[in-house]
């Protein structure tokens, strides 16, 4: 594989590695930044990295296609290790219920239902800045059979 496919692998792991870090700080999706950060360690990809380091026709142009187009093997490996890591940080100390899924209102969870409540909270203002219209009592005529009121 070239330089320059390398760099994009490794520059969209790392961007979905970052975006996963914040998936987790936040309680989303906890389960699903795990499996990803195994599946980059485990892939073998890291390891391919740092096999096949960028090579140019001489030394001169080694240098710059580094330059241009830099990818680390390792630090992808960090990285999807520090994933791993804060995953498992936020499932310590949480119990879980039968299905396997952690009890207690992780931080996604609680601005969720704030916002809900913030919805609700706006719609009954809504609904209370309406009043309703007055009642006015209607008088009845008898008309008889021609059409004429009585």
């Amino acid at each position: 594989m070239s330089c320059v496919n390398w760099h994009n692998v490794y520059k969209a792991t790392m961007r979905q590695l970052e975006f996963f870090q914040r998936r987790v700080r936040q309680g989303i999706q906890v389960e699903d930044c795990q499996d990803f950060a195994r599946f980059i360690r485990m892939s073998g990809i890291c390891t391919l990295m740092e096999n096949q380091p960028c090579q140019g026709e001489d030394d001169n142009h080694t240098a710059r296609l580094r330059e241009l187009f830099p990818y680390d093997g390792k630090q992808l490996y960090y990285e999807a290790r520090q994933l791993e890591m804060a995953c498992c940080e936020y499932w310590a100390g949480r119990t879980r219920d039968s299905e396997g899924t952690a009890k207690g209102a992780s931080l996604g969870d609680l601005e969720s239902i704030e916002r809900k409540l913030d919805l609700m909270a706006g719609r009954l203002a809504q609904l209370e800045s309406v009043k309703p219209a007055a009642k006015r009592r209607v008088k009845l005529k008898v008309i008889d059979k021609k059409g004429v009121a009585a």
